[in-house]
């Protein structure tokens, strides 16, 4: 088992009237664990910025809600003045400037993710296609569950499609909870070639809510920024 050790020191000879000198480390361990150690981790990586665009480094619901993960964040950039702001979500946190660290707790708090099912409906024929996430299926028979079973067989970028065999109606659900998925039929593109009357109808089941908890950042210059960054997790 894993065996991993946080420590931090603060060393003064000139802020307080006394010395300082506070020490302080701790075993990590699992949620409320005293012999289960936090044994899961992203690794250390460097997030290399050349916009001062909003990056989210870790999605919430990638990770179990309420658990004892820890983060790591620290700016690498020997520029005094440039900084990265650290957000929870929308709620900033504070600023990383050149050479500053940060280790914090991270309750990794879900949104929820969109759900939504997409109905076909009407005649198809064979070259009718619909096309949903940048991604087309195109039906080579005259039946609807030929056409629903090729939706749900696809590999979208954003969403997961599921569902019984040959049932008319397939459910989407999105890969990441966010609020701005709402999907309706303006984002389906449907072909009918051979004027088949060919239709679907779309329907929204749970409206997506955004992570209140995604770690953000976002640096102060448009020139080249590093952050260097780790995530210890439990499953």
């Amino acid at each position: 088992m894993a065996t991993v050790s946080a420590s931090l020191t603060l060393t003064s000879e000139d802020l307080t009237t006394d010395s300082l000198s506070l020490s302080t480390t701790s075993s990590l361990k699992k949620a409320g664990q005293k012999r289960t150690n936090l044994d899961n981790t992203t690794g250390v990586a460097r997030k290399s910025t050349e916009s001062t665009d909003q990056y989210t480094l870790f999605y919430a619901d990638e990770y179990t809600a309420d658990k004892a993960h820890k983060v790591y964040l620290k700016n690498t950039s020997v520029v005094a003045s440039e900084f990265f702001t650290v957000s929870l979500d929308d709620e900033v946190m504070g600023r990383l400037y050149a050479g500053d660290f940060a280790f914090f707790p991270w309750s990794a708090t879900d949104g929820t993710r969109e759900v939504f099912t997409c109905t076909t409906t009407g005649t198809y024929a064979a070259g009718d296609s619909l096309t949903f996430d940048g991604v087309t299926v195109t039906s080579a028979t005259t039946t609807l569950a030929a056409m629903s079973n090729l939706l749900r067989a696809a590999t979208y970028p954003n969403w997961v499609a599921s569902g019984t065999a040959d049932a008319a109606q397939v459910t989407f659900t999105a890969k990441k909870a966010r609020a701005d998925q709402e999907i309706d039929a303006s984002e389906w593109t449907l072909v009918d070639l051979a004027d088949s009357n060919a239709t679907f109808a779309v329907a929204t089941v749970t409206e997506g809510l955004d992570n209140a908890s995604n770690i953000k950042i976002t640096p102060s210059v448009a020139t080249t920024m590093k952050l260097e960054h780790a995530l210890l997790y439990e499953l």
